[in-house]
C-alpha cells in the first residue's frame, strides 16, 4: 500500500486539517504497517504557476520537446508520478473563500494533463481518466457549515470542486470528512473535530 498525503493549508500549528491528517496516519499505519508514505506540502511549499512555455510544451509530443520545454514541465511531471505511484490519497485541503486553497489549485494545474492523467478523443470530444484504481480522503475545516442542507449549502464549491477534479482524472472512490464551523465557539469546534477525528479513526481501520 503506498499513501501520497498532500496538505495545501497556509498554517501550521494550528492547521485542523494537518492534525487530523497526521493522527488519520498514525491510526492506519497500525492496520498497514508495511504501508509507505509520501507527503507533498503544497501549502509551504506551491508549484509554480504553469507559464506559456509550460502550457506549449504540455502539448507537444515527448520525444519532440526542447530541453526548456523539459525543464518547464519537470516540476509537473514530478508531482505526476508521485501521484500514480500512490494507491491511496489523502488531501488535507481547508475551504477557503468558498473553494480550495489557491496553493491547492496551483497544484492540481500541475498535474491535469492530457496523456498524463486523463485522456481525450477529439473525434468524439470525450475524456477518460487515467489516474485509476486509487482511493481519496479529503478532510476539509471550514468557517461555517456548508453541508447541502444547510443556507450556506450552495456556496461550497471547495468539495463541488474536488469530487469533479479527481473524478475526471479517474478517482472515483472519494471520502470527504467535512469539519465545518471552525468559526463558533470552542465548545462547538471542538465537539465537530471529535466527530470528525472518530469518523477518520474508524475509517483507518478498512481504507
Amino acid at each position: 500500500m503506498k499513501l501520497l498525503e498532500i496538505q495545501s493549508s497556509v498554517r501550521l500549528e494550528k492547521s485542523i486539517s494537518r492534525a487530523l491528517s497526521h493522527e488519520f496516519i498514525q491510526a492506519w499505519q497500525n492496520f498497514y504497517p508495511d504501508a509507505l508514505h509520501k507527503q507533498r506540502d503544497v501549502g509551504m511549499n506551491p508549484p509554480a504557476h504553469p507559464t506559456e512555455l509550460w502550457t506549449t510544451a504540455n502539448y507537444v509530443p515527448p520525444d519532440s520537446r526542447t530541453s526548456e520545454m523539459e525543464t518547464a514541465l519537470a516540476d509537473s511531471e514530478q508531482l505526476i508520478e508521485e501521484l500514480l505511484w500512490a494507491d491511496r490519497l489523502l488531501l488535507g485541503v481547508p475551504m477557503y473563500n468558498f473553494s480550495v486553497p489557491s496553493t491547492f489549485k496551483v497544484y492540481i494545474d500541475n498535474i491535469i494533463r492530457v496523456n498524463r492523467t486523463f485522456a481525450f478523443d477529439p473525434a468524439s470530444f470525450t475524456f477518460e481518466g487515467l489516474a485509476i484504481d486509487k482511493k481519496a480522503l479529503v478532510i476539509t475545516p471550514s468557517a461555517g457549515n456548508f453541508a447541502p442542507d444547510t443556507p450556506m449549502g450552495k456556496m461550497n464549491f471547495c468539495e463541488t470542486y474536488l469530487r469533479s477534479i479527481l473524478g475526471f482524472i479517474g478517482i472515483e472512490d472519494i471520502t470527504i470528512v467535512a469539519v465545518p464551523n471552525q468559526f463558533m465557539p470552542d465548545e462547538t469546534r471542538q465537539q465537530v473535530i471529535e466527530q470528525a477525528r472518530a469518523k477518520l479513526m474508524t475509517i483507518a481501520t478498512a481504507w
